[in-house]
């Protein structure tokens, strides 16, 4: 298939759009910054073939160039940016607003790569974070929305933290400036508030150079209810179904945010592929995170799938496929999914509700051909820590266990001992058990309140403060001893090939005092992870620790108690190396409301 959009080739530009009820399609150029209505454009008419594709070369048009589609359909004319355009002015587009100065440009996706390698499945540790609001507040660059170039700087705090990849929600052009990105109005063009092409990918080229891989995050099942270019793109629309949106949405299915594509029609999942190929081939992506796929046809979007994962075999592919199934990584031909529960129930988990029970419905991979079937994030994702509600989404506000708060908040906020450390526990069963770990912006820091009334992320401000990411937290002393503890969990798991294997077995389950043990091992590394959900402080080395019959002399690699974590002297086992004993025990120190990693020495 030929490409969408405008491509440069040689001297000329090559245009394509799909438009199969028009009469006559032509692209429309300008020179300069704006459309202006004033003056008269080049005008070039397309030539249609038989599947309703427009076509045409116009020689001597560059970068930068300014352009429109004419489209004229039973008699009617008007004038629509590209569906497919690499760049735009801003969001307000011209369907709606006819008087609107804005164009699709043509860009250049030339750009020299620095050498980077795709990390694979199994070294993935995700950090999630959302453009817009990641700076600008308490770092000295005062902006009410962030773009490429400000969270570039940011880059070596992410890096330094010891992950191994980002993942930035939406950036494809959405409606107005301020958004989470799941209201697309542009699919292939870069969210202009943002910055423009090659700031993403001067962006993707710093981070790969700061050792991280990239993924993005893209909308495929749905668009925007407002500002939509799709959107009865080229004037049909059946009169009998106002809701049918045209030639992308006819026929598509009923969403939780209106009429989503029409991914029945080959047109339109030609559309979503080479959407897809767009951030592989032109930014270098490293993977994709499909929003909601529960939303689209599991067959149609398998198929993509399929063309995908056979055109780029080594890169990711992440479904937000909620509940989890087996269905999304066998036949729906993706690499992993998120797993919901892993953040739920750890939130019940941390709140004493059957802390056992609980952590063993997520700490394998039940189900699942491999434990990078699954994205895990016992912290939360964007979802559970973001609220657009003023604090109250999904009533949040009488809803303790829907509330959509920072961990720490949830539990008592970041002024609260006993809350943080059930965070830093939380990170660190995310590092040690099995599946890919995933942070969203904040968690490493406690970010949150000094109260639980509106310790929540948004990307601006609302009735109760301004939710963006706050600079001056993440260096506070409370900031930095979270920052220290993720550093060292996420090093472990760096370091031990034991905690990137497909291994598990739980070795000890102590029900009465809510202690849960388990070991995993690769090569010459193996593990012992002990997790006490509990009040209870055990010293005097006194709490045995099955290792199912491991025998051998242990050694602590992590104590989520230390002292420069938060906790306290003397709280782990530092200068204490157990050797199993004849009852296949090690008897050890384990503060309360701990992670406690030990590592069988050579």
């Amino acid at each position: 298939m030929q490409p969408l959009g405008a491509t440069l080739i040689q001297d000329a530009c090559s245009f394509r759009v799909w438009a199969p009820h028009a009469s006559h399609v032509a692209v429309l150029l300008q020179e300069g910054e704006r459309w202006e209505h004033e003056v008269t454009p080049v005008r070039c008419s397309l030539t249609r073939d038989s599947s309703g594709y427009w076509n045409g070369e116009v020689p001597g048009v560059g970068p930068g160039r300014l352009y429109r589609y004419e489209i004229e359909t039973n008699g009617h004319t008007f004038q629509r940016l590209d569906p497919a355009g690499r760049d735009m002015l801003h969001s307000q587009l011209t369907k709606d607003y006819p008087d609107s100065e804005n164009a699709s440009i043509v860009t250049s996706r030339d750009y020299l790569w620095s050498a980077f390698t795709t990390p694979a499945a199994k070294d993935l540790n995700i950090f999630q974070f959302h453009c817009g609001s990641f700076a600008g507040r308490g770092d000295g660059i005062d902006k009410a929305v962030a773009g490429f170039a400000d969270v570039e700087t940011k880059l070596p705090y992410i890096a330094d933290l010891g992950f191994s990849a980002i993942e930035l929600l939406p950036v494809q052009e959405f409606a107005m400036e301020r958004s989470w990105g799941y209201n697309p109005a542009a699919f292939f063009a870069i969210e202009s508030a943002y910055g423009h092409p090659d700031e993403l990918r001067r962006f993707v080229d710093s981070s790969h150079q700061a050792g991280l891989a990239v993924i993005f995050d893209v909308v495929y099942n749905h668009a925007g209810p407002g500002d939509n270019l799709l959107w009865r793109y080229d004037g049909f629309h059946n009169e009998s179904d106002l809701s049918c949106g045209g030639i992308y949405f006819e026929g598509g299915r009923m969403t939780d945010w209106g009429r989503g594509p029409a991914w029945w029609k080959e047109e339109v999942r030609e559309y979503f592929f080479q959407n897809a190929c767009m951030y592989f081939d032109e930014y270098n992506a490293d993977g994709l995170r499909f929003d909601v796929t529960t939303q689209i046809d599991g067959q149609h979007l398998s198929e993509v799938m399929l063309r995908l994962r056979e055109r780029y075999p080594d890169k990711h592919f992440i479904a937000e496929h909620l509940p989890a199934h087996p269905w999304i990584t066998t036949y729906g031909n993706f690499g992993a999914t998120w797993l919901a529960k892993s953040h739920h129930e750890a939130q019940r988990v941390l709140n004493g509700q059957d802390p056992l029970g609980k952590v063993k419905s997520f700490l394998g991979w039940d189900g699942f051909d491999s434990p990078w079937n699954l994205v895990k994030y016992p912290l939360g994702s964007h979802d559970d820590v973001g609220d657009d509600h003023n604090g109250n989404a999904k009533e949040g506000l009488t809803n303790w266990d829907a509330r959509h708060r920072y961990m720490v908040d949830q539990l008592g906020g970041r002024d609260n001992w006993h809350s943080r450390a059930k965070c830093r526990l939380a990170w660190a069963l995310a590092a040690t058990m099995p599946g890919i770990p995933m942070m969203f912006m904040g968690g490493e820091c406690h970010m949150g309140a000094p109260n639980v009334a509106w310790g929540y992320w948004h990307d601006g401000p609302d009735i109760n403060g301004d939710h963006r990411f706050d600079w001056q937290l993440a260096g506070d002393e409370i900031g930095t001893e979270m920052r220290r503890l993720v550093t060292a969990a996420n090093a472990l798991r760096d370091h031990h090939s034991a905690l990137r294997s497909e291994t598990l077995i739980i070795t000890h389950e102590d029900y009465h005092n809510n202690v849960i043990a388990f070991k995993r091992w690769a090569d010459n590394s193996l593990v012992l992870t002990i997790a006490n959900f509990s009040d209870n402080n055990f010293g005097d080395y006194s709490y045995g620790v099955s290792t199912d019959c491991q025998n051998g002399r242990w050694s602590q690699v992590l104590c989520t108690q230390d002292a420069q974590f938060g906790g306290w002297h003397g709280s782990g086992n530092a200068f204490h190396q157990p050797t199993t004993q004849p009852d296949g025990n090690i008897y050890i120190n384990l503060p309360k409301w701990s992670v406690v990693a030990f590592e069988l020495m050579p």
